[in-house]
């Protein structure tokens, strides 16, 4: 019984928590960071304030947030509102069609470089990473607000664990379905997190957009293609 009894208060502290965090994200997405209180997260969870200061402070809450809705990208889950969901069709395409120029035959001097994708395999390898860029782009302000707080919270956000885990074996996947060897996909597809999360880091302190960010992700896709599946 009393098992029992801890089980069903972990169950429902875990229920609270996703809770507050849900009502967090909605809170996030819609004001921003810095205009969303701690007693506006409470009021909108329907709990105390001392309950969502348990669950972490401001910057904790956020890479929370962002643990799930990189999470919700990753497996297919993120449902934007009507309202988002436009503004990211729109990313995509654009997103898309920067791609696709790239690889046309009538692109210009800049977009034939070293970036340019040459397989069905780079394409797909950028494809994993592009609802990040694009959301990423989406809400540009909020995620500089979330590059910060990374660098403030104490302990380690899922976005460099079971979620990097995830994304790194579907890369590692894709690398060894061209001939690399396992020990360089799974060595390609933990640079190419890195990569991912250095462009966010880069993207976030500086005046870079959305399209320069696919590049960027293309470039690194197309190094490790290229130099890989040589050896």
């Amino acid at each position: 019984m009393a098992s029992e009894h801890v089980q069903l208060r972990s169950g429902k502290r875990r229920q609270t928590e996703d809770r507050i965090i849900g009502a967090a994200a909605e809170l996030f997405l819609d004001r921003g960071f810095k205009s969303t209180t701690i007693r506006a997260i409470a009021k909108a969870a329907e709990v105390s304030v001392g309950r969502v200061m348990a669950v972490g402070d401001k910057d904790a809450i956020l890479v929370r947030c962002f643990d799930r809705w990189i999470g919700q990208l990753q497996d297919g889950t993120y449902t934007p509102s009507p309202r988002r969901e436009s503004l990211s069709e729109r990313g995509s395409s654009t997103a898309a069609g920067s791609v696709g120029m790239r690889a046309g035959a009538g692109a210009s001097p800049r977009d034939t470089g070293p970036s340019r994708p040459s397989s069905a395999v780079q394409r797909h390898l950028l494809e994993l990473f592009l609802p990040f860029l694009e959301f990423f782009a989406e809400h540009e302000d909020l995620s500089r607000d979330y590059a910060a707080a990374m660098m403030r919270v104490k302990g380690e956000p899922e976005v460099f664990n079971t979620l990097a885990a995830d994304l790194q074996s579907r890369l590692s996947e894709s690398l060894v379905s061209i001939g690399i060897n396992e020990d360089h996909a799974r060595a390609s597809a933990a640079a190419l997190y890195d990569s991912y999360l250095g462009i966010l880091f880069r993207w976030a302190a500086t005046t870079m957009d959305l399209d320069d960010a696919v590049e960027a992700m293309l470039a690194s896709i197309v190094f490790h293609t290229r130099v890989r599946s040589s050896l």
